[in-house]
């Protein structure tokens, strides 16, 4: 008998869970994004280091911003801006997962500051994004890096 009943509550259980996951979503990914496209003009905040939080700002006597803008189809887009000194311009795609390939990135070669020289995307590198309410975060770093932009 306790055989037969253990074999019946078992079942029982495992759809009772299965259930309150259908219920509340939890089995559900966030969207990384409000919409699927990082299109816009961007202007680079802060650096932060995800395990501490620590955010590291553009320095006091940089007299020029970095800004990116982004125009894409949802699938495929164009990089084209500025850091401290150079003119960028790229290419990239949109990736399922919250994830950015940057086909190509490159430009003019003066020597750049430490704080606008981190701006610079890696061309073949894969990069994981978050974008709500006017900000874009790009991960680098295998994560341990995020470059947070503000919409202009």
């Amino acid at each position: 008998m306790k055989k037969i009943l253990f074999v019946l509550i078992i079942p029982f259980v495992l759809s009772l869970s299965a259930s309150k996951c259908a219920r509340t979503e939890c089995c559900v990914i966030p969207p990384c994004s409000d919409t699927p496209t990082l299109t816009g003009t961007w202007k680079l905040e802060a650096y932060q280091h995800v395990s501490t939080g620590v955010l590291e700002t553009k320095p006091a006597e940089a007299d020029k911003d970095v800004i990116f803008t982004f125009k894409d189809n949802e699938k495929t887009g164009t990089i084209a801006g500025n850091t401290f000194v150079n003119t960028v311009e790229g290419s990239y795609e949109l990736l399922e997962y919250c994830r950015i390939r940057v086909s190509a990135f490159g430009g003019t070669k003066v020597g750049e500051p430490d704080w606008s020289e981190k701006a610079w995307l890696v061309s073949g590198t894969e990069y994981h994004y978050t974008k709500s309410e006017g900000q874009l975060k790009i991960h680098r770093n295998q994560g341990t890096e995020t470059m947070i932009f503000k919409k202009m």
